[in-house]
């Protein structure tokens, strides 16, 4: 469906301000079916034109009148070749007509430049070009076929198309269907005639005229139009390139393209996924360096099977059709680009939908049913792909596509609502998938797993992101990796908030599990892997974290899961007053010795931490806070930041889990950091045998870590105070002592003799 030139991501809060300037006729009943259109339009002089429309028309049941839909004038009607006196598009006599007999109604009509109150969809005359986009945001209802022929305005009433299309001279049409004749008539106006074969609601049929340039190619075995005015050719052929690999995709995962021809044409106000003509924004025809455009091309050629084959039967489906096709931008990154490039781009959709979609869209809402005015929000969009996303994990890529693939077969042409949807796939896969729809479909909100592995017991909880419900009957992957970096993934049925696994099949001693390592099932977090074999630094914006490293003797892994709900027991720490909606986990194949150091975002603006401290004045209390496990206390380990309301907390990187907090600094025992940097070392040198002590400014207790001169971790101990004897065993040599607690971080040099 629709993207404009500008964020779609602003449809639906400018929709709610917004009131029309023509209001929309009420919907026609079910009683009436049209079959199909012969539509004859004159564009030739520009607005008003003159338009005849012979429309193949059966009643499903008898009626004295039904209605149409037009924006323009009638100028007289014929039923069966009968005039109809005083007639009026929305009550046109029908009694006598016996139903399931097809009639003939011919309407002469002047139409005109009508575009909705938004700007955006209807019949546009700009300088050097005409063409219709047919949904209109800021109108109800939102198909707008009606601003260029009387028709059924709605999703259900699919017809065929016969457009007759009459351009001034010098201009040239292209239009939905496959052309069937072009003449050009002695004043040099051009007189093209399409037929559109295949059942097609009045939405995503097209004209458009314009000195069009063309570009005439094949992409698997499909004739390809490219129409543009003021493009590069070779840019132009650039940018669409990508179609070879995405047609055979597309192909691949949902079945065979139905539409006979693939075409684009540049528009002034944005792209839509009219049938044969897709309408793209013109700044992106021949931009093949444009993230947007080249992301919006596939969106709108995906909608030839979400949306356009198969229907959402209603407007508060709109998951299916605008879900599914941004679900294929991804699947098509993964043509273009690669695996990898694909599961980045879903992190960042991930990421992004959790932080702002509710912003957006001014609160949280199920994809079905939405509301008229957020028919074309980002949870729509965005979370739709998420959820498209999640049934792919959740079935696995050969049962998911074959499944989608019989649908799109047995609902060619047709509409469906998210039931049916839900009980296609489940018919298909013999997956009962009531739960997944009754969470991820039909309520609000995400959810977030935790993992916890202690010996062979694996703990899976689950919690509620901005909803108390729980996904029921949720699967969830987890990998479990050994020694020597082999890994086994196991799938795991949760049946409550907390489901406790023996976990005693695997063929090795796991030293760490991972979740969803392949981001498979739409869970709110956003993760990260870094592999590390150099020095420096590496950050990673979806799990909004950052790593330091500056020494490193062997290449090291580490993974974190940025998750998007509360941390688990942070709220009842003495001291803490406020907790943010997430955390960090952290894992990998990492000690102190690697001296990494982890820096944690926060952010007041962006809606990442928004409410959770008010002004750059409150940064003082905010904290942050680890532990290594549900076993063990949380504890203060930075309230070392930036002095900005946005930045970073540094610490030394430690397994487990991390979050922020506003803390009562005197309840959490915080000190302030201390200015002096002297370590008193007593006896150094030291001698075999010799007990050691350490004096500093420091006031409490603190961690000693010693490492030798190649940096590897020799020594270590917790809870150790001044003046306290210490026996390190140590081989003679040169080493370095470090000190640590909440507040400071001292080395110093030790000579063992």
């Amino acid at each position: 469906m629709p993207i404009t030139m500008s964020s779609r991501h602003i449809f639906a809060l400018v929709a709610l301000l917004i009131i029309s300037l023509v209001p929309a006729k009420a919907q026609t009943t079910d009683s009436v079916d049209v079959l199909d259109y012969d539509l004859t339009l004159d564009l030739s002089a520009g607005f008003p034109f003159a338009g005849e429309a012979v429309l193949t028309v059966q009643l499903t049941r008898s009626i004295d009148h039904f209605a149409l839909q037009l924006v323009g004038t009638v100028d007289s009607m014929l039923i069966n070749g009968t005039s109809v006196a005083a007639p009026r598009i929305d009550s046109i006599p029908s009694a006598g007509i016996a139903p399931m007999t097809p009639f003939t109604l011919t309407v002469f009509y002047h139409g005109r430049n009508y575009v909705e109150g938004y700007g955006w969809g209807g019949f546009h005359f700009d300088r050097d070009m005409i063409y219709n986009l047919g949904v209109a945001f800021d109108e109800d209802p939102h198909s707008i076929g009606r601003a260029m022929f009387p028709c059924r305005d709605n999703f259900t009433d699919k017809a065929t198309y016969t457009l007759r299309v009459k351009s001034k001279a010098g201009w040239t049409a292209e239009c939905g269907g496959i052309v069937q004749s072009r003449e050009v008539d002695s004043l040099g106006c051009e007189h093209s005639v399409w037929r559109i074969e295949q059942p097609t609601p009045t939405y995503l049929v097209s004209v458009s005229v314009a000195g069009y340039h063309r570009i005439n190619t094949t992409v698997a075995g499909y004739p390809v139009t490219l129409g543009y005015t003021t493009q590069d050719s070779a840019n132009v052929a650039a940018t669409f390139a990508q179609l070879d690999s995405v047609v055979p995709k597309f192909e691949r995962c949902f079945g065979p393209y139905r539409w006979g021809r693939i075409g684009y044409i540049p528009t002034q106000k944005g792209s839509m996924e009219h049938v044969n003509n897709i309408a793209l924004s013109r700044d992106f025809m021949d931009n093949p360096n444009s993230a947007h455009g080249m992301i919006t091309i596939p969106h709108e050629l995906a909608h030839a099977w979400f949306g356009n084959l198969v229907t959402c039967r209603t407007e508060a489906d709109m998951w299916f059709n605008e879900g599914g096709a941004s679900f294929c931008s991804e699947v098509s990154r993964e043509a273009t680009h690669g695996h990898e490039a694909a599961q980045k781009f879903y992190q960042e959709n991930l990421e992004t939908v959790i932080r702002t979609a509710h912003v957006n869209d001014g609160g949280y809402y199920p994809l079905s049913p939405m509301p008229h005015s957020l028919t074309y929000g980002t949870t729509t969009y965005d979370k739709g792909a998420l959820v498209w996303h999640s049934l792919r994990g959740y079935l696995g890529d050969s049962v998911f596509y074959a499944a989608v693939q019989r649908m799109m077969a047995d609902k060619a042409f047709d509409n469906v609502d998210a039931y049916e949807v839900r009980d296609s796939l489940t018919s298909y896969t013999g997956v009962d998938l009531t739960d997944f729809f009754d969470f991820h479909v039909f309520s609000p909100g995400f959810i977030d797993y935790n993992i916890e592995l202690v010996g062979d017991t694996l703990t899976i909880r689950q919690q509620g992101v901005a909803t108390d419900n729980i996904a029921r009957s949720s699967r969830v992957p987890v990998a479990f990796m050994s020694a020597d970096g082999s890994i086994v993934k196991r799938w795991y049925t949760l049946s409550g908030t907390d489901t406790v696994i023996a976990v005693t099949d695997l063929p090795f001693s796991p030293v760490r599990c991972l979740l969803d390592p392949d981001c498979e099932i739409s869970d709110a977090a956003t993760r990260c892997e870094m592999h590390l074999t150099e020095t420096g630094a590496q950050t990673n914006n979806t799990a909004h974290f950052r790593v330091n490293v500056t020494e490193l003797t062997d290449p090291i892994d580490i993974y974190v899961d940025h998750h998007w709900g509360k941390p688990y027991g942070l709220d009842t720490v003495a001291g803490v007053l406020r907790t943010p909606g997430r955390y960090w986990t952290v894992s990998g194949n990492f000690d102190y010795s690697n001296r990494i150091s982890g820096q944690f975002h926060y952010c007041r603006t962006n809606h990442l931490d928004q409410g959770f401290y008010e002004s750059a004045g409150t940064l003082d209390s905010i904290v942050l806070m680890h532990r290594y496990n549900s076993h063990h206390p949380w504890g203060c380990v930075s309230h070392s930041h930036n002095s900005s309301a946005n930045g970073y907390f540094s610490c030394l990187l430690e397994q487990g889990e991390y979050a922020l907090a506003v803390v009562n600094r005197a309840l959490v025992g915080i000190e302030e950091p201390s200015s002096k940097s002297d370590i008193s070392l007593f006896p150094n040198p030291l001698r075999k045998g010799e007990a050691l002590t350490i004096n500093t400014p420091v006031e409490g207790s603190f961690t000693v870590t010693i490492h030798d001169t190649a940096g590897r971790r020799v020594w270590r101990k917790k809870g150790c105070c001044n003046g306290q004897s210490l026996h390190p065993t140590l081989k003679a040599g040169t080493y370095l002592v470090t000190i640590e607690n909440n507040c400071v971080s001292l080395q110093s040099k030790l000579v063992q003799l």
